[in-house]
C-alpha cells in the first residue's frame, strides 16, 4: 500500500481505458521521467501488498468500479467486522469490505520478470496511496512498523501527503456515516449487493459523475 510514482519505475503495468471504453493493460516505458524524488517503492518487493488485508471505503469502491468498468462484487471480499457499530449489517452478516486476495497478495498486484507492481495505480485505495505516512500530533510521520526497504524523505512529501491524508480521513468519515444510515434503515434485511448499490449511488451524487473527474477524486 505504498504511494508509488510511475515516473521512477523503468517498466510497470497499469490499467487504462482505451478509446472503446474497455480496460487494457499497457507496458509503460517511463525511464525518461524527470521526477528526481527518491521513492523506496523502486527497490521494494511490495510486502505491504502481500502482508496486509486492504480495507476500503465507499469512495475507494466507487473509483475502482468506474476505473475498471466492473461491479464491486468482482474485486471485493467480506470480512467479519471488528467494530459492531461501524460494521455493515447485511443478510450475509456483520461485515467489512476489503479487496480480494490472490496468491496471498492483493488481487491487483502483478509480477513481471520478478518485479511486482500495482495494476490500479491510477485509482488505488486511499490507504495504499498514503502508506507508510500518518499524521501524529499534527505532524507528518512514517509508521514505525512500515515495511518499506528505506526511509522516505518526509519533507519532500509533506504537502502532498498532508492533503491526501486529510482527504482520506474525510472519505472514511463519509463512509462511516453511510454505514450508520444503512444499518439504521435496513439492519440485516438486505443483501450486500444492495449495500454496494447504495454506496455507489451516494458517492456518485456527492462528486461530479464523470469518469475522469471521479478517478482524480
Amino acid at each position: 500500500m505504498i504511494y508509488c510514482n510511475l515516473h521512477l519505475v523503468d517498466k510497470t503495468f497499469t490499467v487504462h481505458r482505451n478509446k472503446a471504453g474497455q480496460n487494457e493493460k499497457r507496458n509503460l516505458d517511463v525511464s525518461t521521467g524527470n521526477d528526481t524524488r527518491e521513492y523506496p517503492c523502486v527497490s521494494c518487493h511490495t510486502n505491504c501488498c502481500k502482508e496486509y488485508v486492504i480495507f476500503v471505503n465507499a469512495h475507494d469502491v466507487y473509483r475502482l468500479s468506474i476505473g475498471l468498468g466492473l461491479d464491486p462484487e468482482n474485486f471485493l471480499d467480506i470480512y467479519g467486522a471488528k467494530d459492531f457499530d461501524l460494521g455493515i449489517k447485511v443478510k450475509e452478516g456483520l461485515v467489512d469490505l476489503a479487496l480480494k486476495q490472490k496468491n496471498d497478495a492483493c488481487t491487483f498486484l502483478v509480477e513481471s520478470k520478478d518485479v511486482f507492481r500495482c495494476t490500479v495505480n491510477e485509482f488505488k485505495p486511499g490507504v495504499c496511496k498514503s502508506y507508510p505516512f500518518q499524521m501524529k500530533d499534527g505532524k507528518l510521520t512514517q509508521m514505525s512498523d512500515k515495511m518499506c526497504p528505506a526511509d522516505w524523505n518526509t519533507r519532500e512529501f509533506e504537502t502532498m501527503m498532508k492533503t491526501h491524508l486529510k482527504k482520506d480521513d474525510d472519505e472514511w468519515k463519509f463512509y462511516h456515516d453511510l454505514i450508520l444510515e444503512w444499518n439504521k434503515k435496513h439492519w440485516m434485511r438486505k443483501p450486500l449487493s444492495a449495500f454496494l448499490r447504495f454506496i455507489l449511488y451516494q458517492v456518485a451524487h456527492s462528486v461530479p459523475f464523470d469518469s475522469d473527474t471521479a478517478l482524480s477524486q
